[in-house]
């Protein structure tokens, strides 16, 4: 490399001339480890600070990614579930991030008629017009109770200002029994 002259308030130091010369040397180095939007390269130390860079930690869904492919998944999204934050396509990216699969979202459980449209299977609600803004989420799988709290909290970050989660509702892949679940409070009767 080309010796550079410096400006004298440089040359005038050694301190600065020291730091002047470290920096050409800036195109050297391997910036790998500092690239932060690969998130697929970069070690898994750093992680946790990505995804507090990206504002998905706590209950933005980190503390339900619980293995690394889903966590590098969840920050490599973060930039498109915050752009659609606060629609139905963002709780359904969230839920699918967090693991939960594919997910349907059933709102307006309120003031249903009886027009064949829907069915009377406690899904729904009749009558009361004050749960308007009330949703549930419908899973493909069975989660325990404290998946469903913190699914919870990272699906309101997320979700309409307006709407509330009434349930994670798993009722039509209940768990049977067969012995292999025990009722010792780890999950509940199909809705958490």
């Amino acid at each position: 490399m080309a010796k550079l002259i410096y400006a004298d308030i440089i040359r005038q130091d050694v301190k600065f001339t020291t730091l002047a010369d470290l920096t050409n040397r800036l195109d050297t180095l391997d910036k790998s480890q500092i690239m932060t939007s690969l998130i697929d390269l970069l070690d898994e130390k750093y992680i946790e600070l990505v995804a507090e860079k990206w504002s998905v930690t706590g209950y933005g869904g980190y503390l339900l990614a619980n293995d690394i492919k889903s966590k590098r998944s969840l920050i490599s999204s973060a930039v498109e579930l915050h752009k659609y934050k606060g629609t139905p396509l963002a709780v359904k990216q969230i839920c699918k991030k967090l693991g939960l699969g594919e997910v349907e979202i059933i709102e307006r459980l309120a003031k249903q008629y009886y027009d064949g449209a829907i069915i009377r299977n406690g899904i729904y609600y009749r009558g009361d017009d004050n749960r308007w803004a009330q949703y549930r989420i419908l899973l493909n799988s069975v989660i325990t109770n404290s998946e469903a709290k913190i699914a919870r909290k990272a699906i309101e970050r997320f979700a309409p200002a307006r709407s509330e989660l009434v349930a994670l509702d798993y009722r039509k892949f209940a768990f049977l029994h067969n012995n292999r679940l025990t009722r010792n409070g780890t999950y509940s009767r199909g809705a958490a």
